[in-house]
């Protein structure tokens, strides 16, 4: 998305690319954090200057409330396509289970999960919290649904209430993003996920 932003030096507004713009703070505040990251670390690694951001965020809450909503709407498009194919309710776990083992290594783990950046930092928030608690029910919602699916379709055998079953996978899938932002989820995924998977036992 183009988005323009009105300068002063010039007063005619000044296009930018917003989804490269908000990329790089979703890079910034999963790496450092909402509250070490401050509107200069915005400016040097977005590009843009101060006086641009304020003027198209109004401050950094609105900064990283934009950079949420395109994290979650990115991830969420990868894992409505992936869920769409799963055979079983088993299945749509076990893929869910793996994306976030392989999130949660190398590279990419170790930069960290916005998500998991915004919630250490609750208390910091006004209308972006409502955002991360709306996409931890959303996908809580999503994993009871599963455990009910399998649970009718025979690829789930626990008589566990599919909410609690829910809830330990919401554990499992945030807990592994939080080992591999401190690099300590090291093991095969592959392995982790078929021991994981012994709880819909």
């Amino acid at each position: 998305m183009i988005q323009a932003v009105t300068t002063r030096s010039r007063g005619r507004p000044r296009a930018f690319d917003e989804d490269q713009v908000l990329n790089r703070a979703i890079d910034l505040f999963s790496a450092s954090g909402y509250s070490a990251a401050g509107i200069s670390d915005l400016s040097q690694a977005t590009g843009l200057t101060a006086g641009s951001l304020y003027k198209a965020y109004h401050d950094k809450e609105g900064i990283f409330a934009k950079a949420l909503d395109r994290y979650i709407t990115r991830r969420e498009a990868e894992i409505a396509a992936m869920l769409e194919g799963a055979e079983n309710g088993r299945a749509g776990i076990a893929a869910l289970l793996s994306l976030y083992a392989r999130l949660s290594q190398g590279k990419e783990g170790k930069l960290g999960c916005l998500m998991v950046a915004g919630i250490a930092e609750l208390p910091q928030f006004s209308h972006a919290g409502d955002v991360l608690r709306g996409q931890l029910s959303r996908r809580q919602s999503a994993l009871i649904n599963l455990v009910v699916r399998g649970q009718a379709d025979g690829s789930i055998t626990t008589t566990s209430a599919p909410a609690t079953v829910a809830d330990l996978l919401l554990a499992l899938l945030y807990g592994m993003r939080v080992l591999g932002k401190a690099g300590s989820f090291n093991g095969n995924a592959d392995a982790f996920v078929a021991v994981a998977l012994n709880i819909l036992e």
